[in-house]
């Protein structure tokens, strides 16, 4: 059976790196703590307050009071990293319920070996999921139906976390720890309005490999809590020889419903942006140009929290999502 997930072309080829970081605005600092330390694994970095430039660089006003903590799996099962930034209530939410249809931010995503073992660990710590765990029918790209299954859990701010497991004849989304079962986030999920533009941007800018593109109804029982019957354009964007670390980008159709924050970016809360390495800055920022996108952040020399130091920019993909690429 083919597998998506087995990459035909090689990290040679890629120009930006797989999903790096992902960055999540949250006013519940403990509650998000507990659940990706002891909930899922992730080493807790510390929290810091960063400086006024840096704070600006990722959005936030001088009348914001923020702290950044990152967290990250360490050894095997090692991957995307998740850096969260801790603000007060008082700043508006991307998603105001939990309801996949939504636009901006959705979700997190790790691989694990057990599902229901890890939703009693997540039940002892007080994070519950939606439905629990639900199976799903996906089809490859050769038209093979085959069977995986994922858990999805009510987070901060109105965010998902979720677990993944794929069939044994296919490798997982991720490395995952063979002493815990479960491995660091393997990808990250938006709902978005211009799913073919933010596609092309992935695919023609950054140069992302689109490995699945389909049009199918949501069933009963939707893990992400959506109506029955509800039209989804799911689309998986990888990096060039890559099998992790990749996006997911969802469009609900007519369905979709508008945030109700100013923006998908921070300082609003939930899942506000996703950070890139490359080694040719300058040919991704040529790109950009090019595409006429909105820069946000340019050329700035600073370290990035989390991201390693070098050049960095951010910018706006067309649904207005932050996108910050850094120079490795």
């Amino acid at each position: 059976m083919q597998d998506i997930f087995v990459p035909q072309s090689a990290p040679g080829d890629a120009l930006v790196s797989p999903l790096h970081t992902v960055t999540y605005v949250t006013s519940q600092a403990e509650t998000m703590e507990r659940a990706l330390v002891e909930g899922y694994g992730l080493t807790d970095g510390g929290w810091n307050a960063p400086g006024d430039t840096i704070a600006r660089y990722l959005g936030f006003e001088s009348d914001h009071t923020v702290r950044i903590n990152i967290f990250a799996k360490q050894g095997d099962g090692a991957n995307v990293r998740v850096r969260v930034i801790h603000i007060a209530d008082d700043v508006p939410e991307v998603r105001p319920e939990y309801l996949g249809l939504y636009a901006g931010g959705a979700t997190l995503s790790f691989p694990m070996n057990d599902l229901r073992a890890h939703e009693e660990r997540m039940n002892a710590i007080g994070i519950e999921s939606t439905i629990g765990v639900k199976e799903m029918d996906f089809t490859s790209p050769v038209g093979e139906v085959y069977t995986s299954a994922e858990i999805v859990y009510k987070a901060p701010d109105h965010a998902f976390l979720m677990g993944v497991t794929r069939p044994d004849i296919f490798v997982p989304t991720g490395p995952i720890d063979p002493a815990t079962g479960i491995g660091g986030p393997s990808y990250s999920a938006r709902c978005l309005v211009n799913a073919q533009a933010t596609m092309e941007f992935f695919r023609d800018v950054l140069g992302f490999e689109v490995r699945r593109d389909t049009v199918f109804e949501v069933g009963e029982r939707s893990a992400l809590l959506m109506p029955e019957g509800t039209r989804e354009r799911f689309i998986q964007c990888f990096a060039p020889g890559s099998q992790t670390g990749y996006l997911v980008l969802m469009d609900h159709h007519e369905a979709t419903i508008p945030s109700p924050a100013p923006g998908f970016g921070p300082p609003n809360r939930g899942i506000v942006m996703w950070s890139f390495l490359t080694s040719d800055f300058d040919q991704v920022r040529s790109r950009i140009a090019e595409a006429g996108l909105t820069m946000l952040q340019n050329e700035a020399e600073r370290s990035s929290p989390g991201l390693p130091p070098g050049r960095t920019m951010i910018i706006e993909e067309p649904d207005g999502f932050p996108i910050e690429i850094c120079e490795a």
